[in-house]
């Protein structure tokens, strides 16, 4: 028998659902595990983690393993997003994985075979599952968004402060610990005769520490005098407001300690660091070393260049214009397209995923328009005791705020719900738009889905001379093209 290992995992909001317990992940694999000739060695769980990270306990444990354990022929996981909810630690664990010689098996999901067509499944199913993991974000950020908006403080409170819950709200309260600390340090900077490292060592010695017990670095201690949020004003996600919480100092005495601040820093700046599409995808024609980028600020252009800059080979005609050298890749694919048989594969497959997901979302939707029928049938005989007198006039109201408010949240539920399905639409409308149109997909892309695609398609290409002397694909793409599912075009420049 093959040996395997067994991964799971829950976040915390998932705990509750059914089918992804832990346990219901365990047997679920463990039952095929025994139906299918695989003697499990091992379960690693992790609970309460984000699949959107790497830095899980149990995962890192069972990647280790997998190093060095040779006689491990399989990871079993219930589907692929127990293991990761975004396309690059999905590909990263993969690789991570079939380097070892382990396959990946994911059980609830028997179309992902380790064939040239489930490859391809496996991204379009961790793209969907990113952009699922993405969706739920969103729902946490307008929750926090509401809150900000009403005066609270939508993350952990800052040193000095706590969150607590009072009547179902978190709230910001001082920290008896640590409030009158930190509100020494604001005075202590203020009088401009003390560095951050130094009041960080006074009131260590006076007893304050960091959360974790430590004292409190200089880092830490120069953003909590530069913080804003002392002084009663929240900065969040590019917004500003005055916060309920309780401010230890004033704004004008907020402003003085940055005035403080840039006279000790001299006004320093720090240089920006600015993010090229193409790095980490294109290399020198001439030495094969990466290119870079950067910005000749006295020209006011980007330019593309070997990372070398002149020091093994003459760098004239090698530096290449940012958006000469993008629209040069770009038109790369113009020269690739899928099969019309992997097109109707990847249609197919799309559309299990999609009425999968359209039976849990009419069931969501189903469950919420019949709890808002009962509370319209509640408020119809409120209305009625109301006219026949048998409802006084102040229990009516009370009744009726209650039961508006309730209707109210069952609707924005149900919004939400159709809000995701369109975008559940939009995004199975890009998969088959990818299919059909790869080069019309990739340059209506935003950036990070742009490398997302380069590194689905490409690993690499050589400039020499302003020109793309060579375009490598990978691996993957390689295979498609063998099978004939994938064809290219007399242009293709070949590696």
């Amino acid at each position: 028998m093959e040996k395997a290992l067994i991964y799971c995992r829950v976040s915390t909001e998932e705990q509750a659902r059914e089918g992804y317990s832990l346990d219901a992940q365990e047997k679920f694999c463990r039952n095929f595990g025994q139906n299918n000739g695989y003697e499990i060695l091992d379960v690693y769980r992790d609970e309460g983690k984000s699949g959107t990270i790497i830095e899980r306990p149990a995962l890192q444990k069972m990647l280790s393993v997998c190093q060095e354990n040779k006689s491990i022929k399989a990871v079993l996981v219930q589907e692929t997003d127990r293991l990761a909810r975004g396309v690059g630690i999905h590909l990263a664990i993969k690789a991570l994985l079939k380097k070892a010689g382990i396959k990946l098996i994911s059980v609830a999901q028997p179309m992902l075979t380790d064939s040239a067509e489930g490859n391809v499944m496996d991204v379009v199913i961790a793209a969907i599952n990113q952009f699922q993991s993405d969706l739920n974000s969103r729902k946490t950020k307008k929750g926090m968004q509401e809150k900000f908006e009403s005066g609270g403080w939508p993350g952990l409170a800052k040193l000095g402060y706590l969150n607590k819950e009072i009547n179902g709200k978190r709230i910001t309260i001082s920290d008896p610990e640590r409030w009158h600390f930190i509100k020494e340090a604001l005075k202590m900077y203020l009088t401009g005769n003390y560095s951050a490292i130094e009041i960080s060592d006074i009131l260590h010695e006076k007893g304050l520490t960091a959360r974790q017990g430590k004292k409190i670095c200089n880092g830490i201690m120069i953003n909590i005098l530069k913080d804003p949020f002392y002084a009663g004003i929240m900065k969040w996600n590019g917004q500003e407001r005055k916060g309920n919480h309780e401010p230890m100092i004033t704004p004008a005495q907020h402003k003085n300690i940055i005035t403080i601040m840039d006279d000790h820093n001299r006004h320093a700046c720090r240089r920006r660091i600015h993010n090229f599409l193409l790095r980490g995808f294109v290399y020198c024609g001439i030495c094969g070393q990466k290119y870079t980028a950067e910005i000749h600020k006295k020209k006011d252009i980007s330019y593309y260049h070997c990372v070398l800059n002149g020091q093994k080979h003459s760098n004239e005609g090698q530096n290449i214009e940012v958006g000469t050298l993008e629209e040069m890749i770009a038109n790369q694919f113009k020269n690739i397209q899928f099969s019309e048989k992997f097109i109707n594969l990847t249609v197919s497959k799309v559309r299990l995923i999609y009425e999968k997901r359209k039976e849990e979302i009419n069931k969501d939707k189903r469950g919420l328009l019949n709890q808002k029928t009962a509370l319209e049938k509640r408020k119809e005989i409120a209305e009625e005791k109301l006219l026949s007198e048998t409802l006084t006039d102040e229990s009516f109201v009370r009744l009726r705020h209650e039961l508006d408010t309730k209707i109210g949240k069952i609707q924005k539920q149900i919004e939400e719900i159709d809000n995701q399905r369109n975008i559940d639409i939009d995004t199975i409308r890009k998969t088959l738009a990818l299919a059909k149109d790869i080069h019309g997909s990739y340059i209506t892309a935003t950036n990070p889905v742009k490398r997302l695609y380069l590194a689905l398609f490409w690993d690499g290409f050589w400039v020499k001379d302003k020109t793309i002397i060579k375009a490598k694909p990978t691996k993957l793409i390689e295979d498609l093209i063998r099978e004939k599912q994938v064809i290219t075009s007399p242009n293709w420049l070949r590696w």
